[in-house]
This record gives structure tokens, sequence and C-alpha cells, in this order.
């Protein structure tokens, strides 16, 4: 970094004698459980180059259940505990500034720490009087950590110059979060680019200065907090991007739509290479191909990060691409929640990673969660189709698009059989006519799973009727002969079922019986004979218990 060298004491005062008069610095930090990495944060704050800028340290913490809070009021810090249900940090954020007396406030995480000369830099920058906002680099303080800290460190290196948005660490004037209100509290996660974009609708401008700014405890050493930490930007970025879609903002646009692609197309790559394995070995030479070459061409593009480091540039691109998939996970949670209206709780890779042993199982089941909704929502809606275009073909005749058709329904026979609408048929329905035999279904009919009807003369549905589990309804008996009853032919007779009865599981409704409208069949009945309206009957045979 090519940052000049300046005399910090009289940068403090120029800042002073600024047009800018007032040029106390509030520091907000916030945290949750942070133990020693806050510690560590709020020492930074204290030994930093103030000069003659005067400040606060203001920390807000939420709702830990460590030793947070005395530790910071024993470092001698402004605490402030966030009361509320469902903490974020867009919600400590906006506690922290709103009890500020300074002019300018620095936002930092629990888990950074602050280079000495950042706060004197970026002051001398904001005498620009367009700035709202500045913010310099950040890095890992532990980068040998882990395999994931190693790589994540340089997602923070940004080009410099004119930004559409900062991260969490910056310093703002208060003046611009009074005339926006702070940040969006509603957001778990996004919540600085979005203020940003409502900072820039105002007219203001971020600057990300060469200087070193924080150094950060990422504390990523697992792949489950690596996961969660993806799937928790992949929510923050589909909410952000349909929010700036909203107000026409190009925030977040394409790197969204982007993210979702790729997404999609890394869960079903495996599966491309393993059919054209089987079917078109050549084709799935090709596809490793071209995988191989787009994971060179990105670890190519991402040089300039790790200017001679080509090994790390190779993680840093498999990370690039591998991330999009719990990413995908993220959005696909945030679309179920949207279109449920309800709210994302917070998503805290930290705390998931202190909690307890990594648990396979559970983490793959919770985050297949948006995937399996994903199944249940397109999928299943399309094999309903298919299940009605079946029942269409099977009948010969147009069956109309209310009726949903939950599974595989089984034709037999001459399949004489006719829908109304909005029927609800589970899978598993038996259906079968012979001869001339018809079986006719209300509108609004219910028949539910394992339901067998047979007809050889005429069974009948009325409107609103529904039909429990395993019910069997015929209108025919075979017949005493010799020598095989299978061989000796039936005998037949209309079943009727009146309007808005309901047949409990396991009922049977033989040769000749009929069950008039407004009925209730109890369960296991077997119905033998013609039954009034309006009754509740039950046994064997079937009889009234009373009207209704």
């Amino acid at each position: 970094m090519n940052q000049p060298q300046h005399d910090l004491t009289t940068i403090g005062a120029a800042a002073m004698n600024t047009p800018l008069s007032h040029t106390d610095v509030s520091v907000v930090v916030i945290g949750r459980n942070e133990g020693q990495r806050l510690a560590q944060c709020l020492a930074s704050v204290t030994q930093a180059s103030w000069g003659s800028t005067r400040y606060e340290l203001i920390y807000v913490d939420s709702k830990s259940t460590d030793t947070s809070v005395a530790l910071a009021q024993s470092l001698g810090a402004t605490t402030l505990v966030l009361d509320d249900a469902s903490p974020c940090a867009a919600k400590a954020r906006n506690l922290g500034w709103q009890a500020a007396k300074g002019d300018f406030v620095l936002f930092l995480d629990g888990d950074t720490q602050l280079h000495p000369d950042f706060v004197c830099h970026a002051l001398h920058t904001l005498q620009d009087a367009k700035l709202c906002a500045v913010w310099g680099h950040r890095r890992e303080s532990r980068p040998e950590q882990s395999i994931y800290t190693k790589v994540l460190d340089l997602d923070w290196i940004y080009p410099t110059g004119r930004t559409l948005y900062f991260g969490g660490d910056v310093l703002v004037r208060r003046s611009a979060l009074a005339q926006v209100n702070g940040f969006d509290g509603s957001l778990k996660a996004g919540e600085e680019p979005e203020l940003c974009a409502r900072l820039r609708a105002r007219g203001w401008e971020i600057e990300h200065i060469d200087a070193p700014m924080t150094q950060h405890d990422l504390a990523v050493n697992s792949l489950r907090a690596y996961w969660l930490r993806a799937y928790r930007s992949g929510i923050a970025y589909a909410e952000v991007a349909q929010r700036m879609r909203v107000q026409g903002d190009v925030l977040w646009q394409h790197e969204s739509k982007r993210d979702f692609r790729h997404g999609m197309l890394f869960m079903v790559a495996p599966l491309l290479l393993l059919a054209s394995s089987w079917l078109a070995p050549v084709l799935a030479v090709a596809l490793v191909t071209f995988a191989v070459l787009f994971w060179l061409r990105t670890a190519y593009r991402c040089a300039w990060k790790a200017p001679g480091q080509w090994l790390l540039c190779a993680q840093y691109a498999v990370h690039a691409h591998f991330q999009k998939i719990p990413a995908l996970f993220g959005q696909l949670k945030w679309r179920k929640a949207t279109r449920q209206h309800t709210q994302i709780g917070l998503v805290d890779y930290k705390q998931e990673t202190a909690q307890g042993t990594f648990n396979v199982k559970a983490l793959a089941a919770r985050l297949l969660a948006p995937l399996a909704w994903c199944q249940r929502v397109w999928v299943t809606r399309g094999l309903r189709v298919w299940h009605l275009a079946q029942l269409q073909e099977g009948i010969g005749r147009r069956v109309d698009a209310s009726n949903v058709v939950m599974g595989h329904v089984e034709l037999h026979g001459t399949r004489n059989i006719q829908f109304g609408r909005n029927a609800l048929i589970y899978a598993g329905v038996y259906l079968e006519t012979q001869g001339a035999g018809s079986i006719t279904l209300g509108d609004g009919v219910v028949l539910s799973r394992g339901v067998h009807i047979v007809a050889f003369e005429r069974v009948t549905l009325g409107a609103g009727c529904m039909v429990g589990e395993y019910t069997s309804i015929r209108d025919a008996n075979h017949t005493l002969g010799v020598p095989s009853i299978r061989d000796a032919g039936h005998t037949s007779s209309p079943v009727d079922i009146g309007q808005n009865t309901w047949l409990g599981r396991g009922t049977a409704v033989l040769q000749g019986a009929s069950v008039g409208a407004h009925s209730v069949v109890g369960a296991n009945a077997v119905v033998t004979k013609a039954l009034g309206p309006h009754q509740i009957v039950g046994g064997i045979p079937a009889r009234p218990l009373h009207k209704k």
C-alpha cells in the first residue's frame, strides 16, 4: 500500500479546524459472545492514535451468554444491551449510533481490531463534503488458522476509490445516518449495502481508501461454519437484491442472479457428469475439461488479490464456486420465508460452531430444507399436472383442470368414468368399470388414498362427498356357481351416494346400497341397503345410530 505518511496530531488538529468543526468520534462496537476477541477490539480503540480528536467508546451487546457485558464495562466502555427477541447487527448498530454524541460514528464488529492510524486517515478524507462514509482495508488477523480463513481473507480485498457500499467497519457522518434513519432492523444480513443504497439516493458518496482499517478474526475452522456463513450471505443477497430491484438500484442484481444460476448448475453437475459417463464418455471428458478451464480462469482473474501465490489463488477459485451451493440454499430459504410471510432467524455461524460437535446429518437436513421446499412446490406441482394428463388420457375424455390429482390413479376395464370439477384425488385410487358400467363423480368429491370403486352398472357420488382411506364401493357381487365362483359371473345393482356425505376409513358399500345426502358413515362400516339422508350410521351391517 502506498498511503502517504502524515503527522497524526496535525491531521487531528486540521480536522478539528475545518468547516466540519466538531470532529468528535463515537466508536460503536457490536458483539455477541465474542469473549477475548471483544477485549482485544476495545483495547485497540483505546490504543489508537487519536491525536487531539475526542472520542467516546460504546459497546452494544446482543444478549451474550458469556461475560462480554462485564468485560466491556471493566474496560471503560459505555455498555448498552439490545433487548430484542430477534437481535441482529442492524438493530445493535442503530442502538449504538442513536446513543452516540459524536459528529462521526465509527462502527466496528466485536471480532475486529482497529488499526491505530485509520481514524486520522479517514477524518482527513472526510473533509470532502460529498463523502458520507470512509472505509479501509479489513484483513484476517490469523489467516493461517484454517484453509477456510485463508481463502476467505481474500474476500476482504476490494479496489479502492468510490464504491457502492461499505462493510461492517466504517467511519460515517452521524448526520447522514440520521437523514435515512440508520440501518434497516428487519435485515438479518446485508444491512450495510442496503443502507448505502439509501445514502447514495440522497446524493452521498462513499470512499474506500488505500489504508489498513481493521484486523478481523473470522474464526471459521470447520466446514459447518464455512457453510453457514455462505448460507447467510445467500439470504442477504436475495433480500437486498429484491429491495434494490423495487427501488431501481443495480446493487447486487447481477450477483444475486449469478449465484442462483451457478448454485443450481453446481448442484446438478455431478448428476450430469454421472449420466454422461454412462451414456457418452466423450461428453463427460468435455464437461471435466470445461470445469477445469473454468476453475483456472477464476484463479487467473483473482491473482491480483494474492500476487505470486498461485496455490492460494487456486484454492480461492474453488471457494469462489463452491460457496454458491450454500448461498443457493440461503436464497431458497429467503424465497420460502417470503412466500409464507415468516421471519428468518439469526444465522450465527460462530455460535453454531461453539455449540457442539459437527453433526453432518443435522446440518444436511437443516440446509437441504429449502431444496426440499423447492422440490415440493415446483416438482410436485409439475407431477400433479402430469398425473392429471395421465388420467385424462386413460379415460379418453377431458378432465377439468380444477381437479387436483395427487398421484397415480389406477384405471381398469372400459374406463367409463365422468369427473366433475374441483375434485381431490389422492395417489393409489383404483377405478374400474366393466361393460356398460359407469362411475360418476360430482363436483368437489374427495377420494382418499386406496379408495376402490368398481362399477358393472352404475356408481354415483354426489357433490361434496368425502371418501376415507381404503374404502371399497362396488355395485356387483360374484354369484355362486360350479365349478368355481370366479367363473360364475356377477349380479349388479346401482350404488348411489348422496351429496355432502362422508364415508369413514375402511367403509364397504355393496351392491344395491345407497346412502342419503348429508350423512356420515362410521369407519369400517358395511353398507348393504338403502339408508336415508341426514343420518349417522355405523356397524356391520350399517344401521342408523341417530339423525344429524
